[in-house]
């Protein structure tokens, strides 16, 4: 793989989008980030017990990420709420209100603890239980199972066999990357509705799972109302979904009473590019994390 400079984290050798598109095993990839994606968001694995959405998920990475960067001596790295509220906000989808209420029933739901600072016993800070934690190495799994497809030599050991000490060195490099990622999201304006709304990405992951975007599809409204309990969505919400996706020409209806959906090549061509950003992206942080390791190692030897 080549590699390119990422401003401010040097020069990291990792995969380009365009790399991981061209790749002859990308459908194989496909497939297997869409079959994750779909598992780690499902209602019964989704923390809070709430659809998933970009506001959400984002919140969960910097929750980790922040636990991770935690130095007790320096209050700049204290994981106050206030503190995930300002570096959730440089993501652009989720409103303080938002924060509030799922940092709410994250502690209400065992995913989340409130600690009292010992410096400073004014302060609380977030800090994420075993149970978001394992489920944050899940999803790392998850993410980096369509990455070893691709590049099954060397692979992606550590994050695959949800190893606990990359996930902290993980999470302490992504916070390198996340201007990056931040451009990245951005970069792909047409599914940001479907990125920002509850489940919607997922909704139509899962129609493509389905075969909607075979030419002979004959998938029926109904048949995706049906995933509404799946990913804790309303059946309303889901037809809302459909209707905006045929108004930006990611789906079509065709048969009698124009019965049948059908992904069209827009939309795949529009996920395709997301989904190589993103795991450009998980690539990266990856090689920011083994060089983070080394690091350490080196400084206590």
């Amino acid at each position: 793989m080549t590699g390119s400079i990422i401003r401010g984290i040097g020069a990291i050798d990792h995969a380009t989008p365009e790399q991981i598109l061209a790749h002859p095993a990308f459908p194989a990839a496909r497939r297997i980030f869409v079959s994750e994606t779909a598992r780690v968001y499902e209602a019964g694995m989704f923390p809070g017990q709430f659809g998933a959405d970009a506001g959400r998920v984002t919140t969960l990475a910097i929750i980790v990420c922040q636990h991770a960067g935690y130095e007790p001596a320096d209050r700049a790295t204290w994981p106050t709420l206030s503190y995930l509220k300002d570096t959730v906000a440089r993501f652009g989808f989720a409103s303080p209100r938002l924060i509030d209420s799922f940092v709410a029933r994250l502690v209400q739901t065992g995913h989340l603890e409130l600690r009292q600072q010992p410096e400073d016993n004014r302060v609380r800070l977030l800090c994420p239980s075993e149970h978001l934690l394992a489920w944050d190495r899940d999803w790392m799994a998850a993410h980096y199972a369509a990455l070893e497809a691709l590049y099954p030599e060397p692979g992606f050991g550590p994050p695959r066999q949800h190893d606990p000490a990359f996930q902290a060195a993980h999470a302490r490099s992504a916070v390198a990357a996340f201007d990056a990622i931040i451009a990245m999201m951005w970069s792909n304006l047409e599914i940001i509705f479907f990125l920002s709304s509850t489940s919607a990405l997922i909704i139509l992951l899962s129609l493509f799972e389905m075969g909607g975007s075979e030419p002979d599809s004959r998938i029926r409204e109904a048949d995706l109302v049906q995933l509404a309990p799946r990913f804790a969505v309303s059946r309303s919400h889901v037809r809302n979904i459909l209707a905006v996706a045929q108004e930006r020409n990611f789906l079509v209806r065709s048969g009698p009473r124009n019965a049948y959906i059908q992904l069209t090549p827009h939309w795949i061509a529009s996920f395709d590019r997301f989904i190589a950003g993103s795991l450009a992206q998980s690539d990266l942080t990856y090689r920011l994390a083994l060089r983070h390791q080394a690091e350490q190692a080196r400084s206590a030897a």
